[in-house]
């Protein structure tokens, strides 16, 4: 975050909830270290990870339920890695099942979040596919800020 950006945010014009959906990438590490620079003393970061199912993961068969429950453990170790790596402290962290740019909205408003950050990449100009982050950011009703990854 460039520092004159900082310097004019008063402390009663930080945000005080900021979501950041992670897809573990790079681009994530940059949305987190952002968020912390601009969240309140009093704030929230939370970090969230989105898992998109690929059976019914309410499903009474045991072999899905335990492919969803080692999906959602090793999720959570990568956040904990992810916050290690990124230095960044006061973050609360959740993973959920669902598409992931409806998850992270409806996410967003339980959370009454301020802002809501994503790591994003260049769309291809011959692409008719957007990604997770475009996707959220053309269909919310709150405020997105995406940051670019590497290319």
């Amino acid at each position: 975050m460039p520092r004159g950006v900082l310097e004019l945010l008063t402390e009663a014009q930080r945000m005080k909830t900021i979501l950041v959906g992670t897809d573990f990438t790079p681009g994530s590490d940059g949305a987190l270290t952002t968020a912390a620079s601009l969240v309140g003393p009093a704030g929230t970061v939370h970090l969230l990870h989105v898992l998109e199912p690929v059976d019914d993961p309410d499903s009474d068969d045991p072999e899905t339920r335990s492919f969803y429950q080692q999906l959602e453990e090793k999720s959570r170790q990568k956040l904990a890695d992810q916050l290690a790596r990124a230095g960044v402290e006061k973050v609360e962290n959740s993973v959920r099942i669902g598409i992931r740019h409806v998850t992270i909205l409806e996410v967003a408003e339980e959370l009454q979040a301020d802002l809501i950050i994503l790591g994003s990449r260049p769309i291809n100009p011959d692409s008719t596919l957007l990604s997770v982050s475009h996707r959220a950011a053309l269909t919310s009703t709150r405020p997105i800020l995406l940051i670019p990854g590497e290319r």
